[in-house]
């Protein structure tokens, strides 16, 4: 199992994290979520000579996409997302990005579909795609080499809300404990907000999950 190379990139409106998961031998990268300012990927991607290959989307939630359509534009990458959240990107109400301060969300027309067990080959890694519904009904992690990428699903010691449309605790509770707690405890799990955390931990600690 090779070492990741994993950059955080951190929007402080939304608390929402981006990550870069990097190939330093092919100079490819893979972008989980693209809830920051373009620009900052776009000039570390430039400043080490690095090429993108993909976006790769947990959920369809507006702090995870603003920068998606220019990033897209700008390297030629692809975004992948699950079907059930591209409906949902697709049909935004106004009020619900007024409600989040935003007049408006632009998105790439095209965004490639992913589905539970796909396994995707990007950027000279490999790529497993676990359906996680629970936090919107298209929400998804991205497991690769021991590092779980989980969008909302689960933070350290909490878990997404449920509260917006397709939200579900039951369903999100079934999710953590059929496809991230049958995990191996040392899988480390990137949030979309707050610090990383590890599978054994919050097996044995998040207040929210214990007994499932």
């Amino acid at each position: 199992m090779r070492a990741l190379q994993i950059v955080t990139f951190t929007d402080y409106s939304f608390g929402s994290n981006t990550y870069l998961v990097i190939n330093e031998e092919e100079k490819k990268a893979v972008l989980v979520d693209a809830g920051v300012p373009a620009s900052q990927v776009l000039d570390f991607l430039k400043k080490n000579g690095l090429e993108l290959e993909a976006v790769l989307l947990t959920h369809g939630h507006p702090d995870h996409l603003l920068g998606l359509k220019e990033i897209v534009e700008a390297t030629g990458a692809e975004a992948y997302m699950h079907p059930a959240d591209i409906a949902l990107i697709r049909n935004i109400p106004p009020l619900f990005l007024r409600m989040l301060g935003l007049e408006s969300l632009e998105i790439p027309e095209e965004i490639r579909e992913v589905e539970e067990g796909q396994l995707l080959r990007l950027a000279g890694m490999e790529f497993r795609v676990l359906h996680t519904p629970g936090h919107s009904e298209g929400s998804v992690c991205y497991l690769v080499d021991g590092a779980l990428f989980a969008g909302d699903l689960i933070f350290r010691g909490s878990v997404g809300r449920t509260d917006f449309p397709g939200g579900s605790m039951h369903t999100l509770v079934q999710s953590v404990k059929e496809k991230v707690f049958t995990l191996p405890g040392d899988t480390r799990i990137y949030p979309g907000h707050l610090e990383p955390t590890v599978v054994g931990w919050e097996r044995k600690t998040n207040p929210f999950l214990l007994g499932i």
